[in-house]
This record gives structure tokens, C-alpha cells and sequence, in this order.
């Protein structure tokens, strides 16, 4: 379970207070807290290792995030993902891009990863050397994840031998994450 909590603008005590209610109140799986500064940032690191949680900082203009995790990492074993571009939502490329980008950067720092991302068309364009997600797609490999890319779709564009994360995929491939996967999210 994902729980979140915004201590930006508060007072260090106020924000103990509400970070050891949290704690108290057991949630597991991860904690997302939003903070204004780097010194609050780290007295929280401080007080959330001494819970036994692992912590992650995303630097922001706004502040800090910690993603605390409190359980071991675990698969999302029935949820998968077709990911059909190289960007994400319709529009404009470049923002698409980058939130596409960001949306794997994000995903690799939780502790539930899905148990599989196909790519797809444009998509496979995410797995080759120099890709701005590569390393975050690595890092969901190494927690569990199967990465699988469509290998027709890296001939047509030309690019298999720079494939650098996943293994080639095939259409029985795809075909078997929707005859086996309880939830399927396409990007």
C-alpha cells in the first residue's frame, strides 16, 4: 500500500508528529512524503531508518520527496503493461517524451513493480543504448519485472542490435500477457 503525506511549510515537531502517527497507525508497503528542505528531508531519513524503512530522495524545484519503503520488494503478479510509444498521452512529443520518461523513472522507485512490460511500435524506442529511461527500466528488470520487446518492431526501425534492457518478444509473447494477467495497462 501507497500512503503519502505533505510536510512542506510545517514545523520540524509538527512534522515528527504527523510522520510517527503514520508509523503508528502501521502502514506497510511504501510512504511518500513531500518536504520543503533538505534538513527536515534528512532528520526524516533518520527517523524512518530507525523504523527499519529503506528510503529514496527525488530533488525537486518544489522540495524533496522520500519514498520510504517498509516491506520487501514484491511483484505486482498480476498486472503488466503494453507500452505502444516512446511517449506518453496524446499531444505534443516532447512533453510526451518526458513524461513517458518520467512515469518509468518514478515506477523503478517503488517496491511493487508489474510482472511484465511489453513494448511495442515506437515503444521499443525506450529499451535501446542511450534511452533517457534505460537505466530505470534496468532497475524494474532487477526487481522482477519481465521486460519484453516486440522484435518485429525492432527490425522495422532497425535498431536490434542496440537493444540494452529486455529480451526480444513475439506476438505469442503479447498474446500471453492478455490470456494470462488479470489487469493490463496500455500506455
Amino acid at each position: 500500500m501507497h500512503n503519502k503525506i505533505d510536510v512542506r511549510g510545517m514545523e520540524h515537531d509538527q512534522a515528527f508528529t504527523q510522520l510517527e502517527q503514520m508509523i503508528q497507525a502501521g502502514h506497510s508497503g511504501s510512504l511518500e512524503i513531500l518536504c520543503s528542505g533538505k534538513e527536515i528531508t534528512n532528520e526524516l531519513i533518520g527517523v524512518l531508518s530507525q523504523h527499519g524503512a529503506t528510503c529514496d530522495v527525488l530533488v525537486a524545484e518544489e522540495g524533496q520527496t522520500i519514498i520510504a519503503s517498509f516491506s520487501v520488494q514484491s511483484v505486482m503478479k498480476q498486472k503488466s503493461y503494453i507500452v505502444g510509444s516512446d511517449t506518453l498521452g496524446k499531444g505534443d512529443d516532447v512533453i510526451g517524451s518526458k513524461l513517458m520518461n518520467a512515469f518509468f523513472n518514478v515506477s523503478s522507485e517503488y517496491d511493487q513493480v508489474p510482472a511484465s512490460v511489453f513494448f511495442m511500435n515506437t515503444g521499443v524506442k525506450l529499451c535501446i543504448e542511450g534511452a533517457p529511461a534505460l537505466e530505470a527500466l534496468k532497475k524494474l528488470a532487477e526487481k522482477g519485472t519481465e521486460i519484453l520487446v516486440c522484435g518485429t518492431c525492432l527490425d522495422f526501425f532497425g535498431i536490434k542490435d542496440k537493444l540494452a534492457v529486455g529480451q526480444v518478444g513475439t506476438m505469442h509473447d503479447l498474446i500471453g500477457i492478455y490470456h494470462h494477467q488479470t489487469e493490463v495497462i496500455t500506455l
